[in-house]
């Protein structure tokens, strides 16, 4: 079992995410994920009051767990992070406009319960999205900071609510490996292109040359990670819609 500390304050602790304009990949590589760790770094380091306990960057969004000692100071640190991050991408990929689909999400925190399972939930989205196996392989999450003591984590601000011993928070990944605890609607999905790219490979087939049966098992998986409507999967897919509702329902 997890070693705790104490309860969590109301109005202070929070889970925020944020996406790509379009669902476009605006973290496309080690440097653009790079870059949005150091932006979280730097608008630390301007906005005081704020402390970082997990984060996790994704191709496509971002988690970060955080604190602040008062509510205003989250939507100044948040476009810290964001606007620093939108220049750099615009710059790098020669464009103009909005990168993030909207300002940021965030849900409030409650309870000690809450923030460990919100914590396992961060540190474990590389493992659900398949790119790794174990969380600690993945180089753009918190979990390394909690396993080596180093990183943009706030410890100290940390150890205030839960023991942050290697040991510790391996117990807490082991025991809050689920994700059933969400109780906010995940809007969070992943690219279609990128998910049809992986099944494509998983199940070694030609989009051209499918049948029925793994149609509907794609499709299935495809609405479950992309929110994919039925008519833009059947056209990816090359199928006829109609057939393809009709093998979704005998499965």
């Amino acid at each position: 079992m997890p070693r705790l500390t104490r309860k969590v304050s109301e109005g202070k602790y929070f889970h925020i995410m944020v996406q790509g304009i379009a669902k476009e990949n605006i973290f496309p590589d080690d440097n653009s994920k790079g870059y949005y760790l150091a932006s979280i770094q730097k608008a630390k380091e301007r906005c005081k009051g704020v402390y970082i306990f997990s984060f996790c960057v994704m191709s496509n969004h971002a988690h970060i767990l955080l604190s602040v000692e008062n509510i205003d100071k989250l939507s100044t640190f948040m476009n810290y992070v964001n606007s620093d991050y939108a220049r750099y991408y615009n710059y790098e990929n020669d464009r103009i406009g909005y990168v993030f689909r909207d300002r940021f999400k965030s849900e409030a925190i409650q309870d000690i319960k809450y923030l460990l399972n919100c914590l396992a939930y961060i540190h474990n989205n590389p493992v659900k999205a398949r790119i790794v196996k174990d969380a600690k392989e993945y180089r753009y999450s918190s979990y390394a900071n909690y396993l080596n003591k180093a990183g943009i984590v706030d410890f100290k601000e940390a150890a205030k609510l839960y023991d942050i011993s290697p040991s510790n928070i391996k117990a807490i990944m082991r025991e809050k490996s689920s994700s059933d605890w969400l109780e906010h609607d995940d809007t969070l999905y992943e690219d279609e292109e990128e998910v049809l790219e992986e099944l494509v490979k998983r199940y070694n087939i030609s989009t051209n040359k499918i049948n029925y049966d793994l149609a509907a098992k794609i499709a299935r998986e495809l609405k479950k990670r992309c929110d994919l409507s039925l008519r833009k999967t059947a056209d990816m897919l090359g199928v006829g819609r109609e057939r393809l509702r009709q093998a979704i329902k005998d499965g």
